[in-house]
Parts: C-alpha cells; structure tokens; sequence
C-alpha cells in the first residue's frame, strides 16, 4: 500500500496475474473443451455416483464460453445463478483489496442470506439425484 492510503502497485500486479491466470484457464477450456485430459472431473460423482452441486459446472462454463447461456443454465441451474454472483462479490472486494480500503458499498451475503444459500445448494443437491420428474431435470446431462 501507498503512504497515501492509494492503490497498491504490487497488490494490483497479483490481480491481473490472477486475471491472466483466469484469461488462460478460460482459454483452454474453450479451446480444448470440458472433457480435456488435463480436468479432474468430479470425484464425489466418480466415487458415488450421484452429482455433487458442482456437477456440470465446467461443462456449463464452457457453454458460457461459446455463448450457450441456456445449454449452460440446464447444466447448472444453481452454479449459473450463484457464480456470476459470487464473482461480483469477489470482484468488489478485491477492488477494496488493491485499493487498501474498503469501497464505499460492497455485494456481501450475510446472516440469514448466508445460511439461505447454504439451505439452497444442500436442497438442490439433494433435489438433483432424486431419479423421478421433474427433479430430473435438475442433473446434468
């Protein structure tokens, strides 16, 4: 941080590292597609057999990536709901991060929106691996 309290120069090149970071896994993940070699895949889903509420995120980030917003929906409803969300958030408070002080208005959840969407993931996961319609329609393809 600045003797004045301004941006940070270093914290801002561990940003737009992290950015480019970012840039490249997505660029990958267009390119090579979500069952490339080098993706772990779900080990829960390996394990058991069922979807964790994760499953079908790379491949509806990949629909992101190519501009297939409902394909991508239909892969994760959820995921597709609470990232861009999540990404907001985070995106805020890094700003606040790499400017050394919080800004003057933030995107957080708390108390009962927290336990909300706690509630929220654990309902859809369990919602999503009950084989009868319409919840059916809540898993991965």
């Amino acid at each position: 941080m600045t003797a004045t309290g301004g941006v940070s120069a270093k914290r801002l090149l561990i940003v737009l590292c992290g950015l480019a970071a970012l840039a490249f896994s997505a660029f990958l993940l267009r390119s090579h597609g979500p069952d490339a070699a080098w993706l772990p895949g779900c080990l829960f889903h390996r394990i058991t057999g069922l979807d964790c509420p994760g499953c079908g995120m790379t491949r509806a980030a990949h629909a992101t990536l190519h501009g297939d917003l409902v394909e991508a929906f239909r892969l994760n409803p959820l995921g597709m709901i609470l990232l861009p969300l999540a990404l907001i958030g985070i995106g805020l408070e890094i700003a606040g991060w790499v400017r050394g002080k919080p800004l003057p208005w933030t995107f957080r959840a708390r108390g009962g929106w927290v336990w909300g969407i706690v509630v929220a993931v654990f309902v859809f996961w369990i919602a999503r691996n009950i084989p009868v319609w319409p919840f059916t329609l809540l898993a991965p393809p």
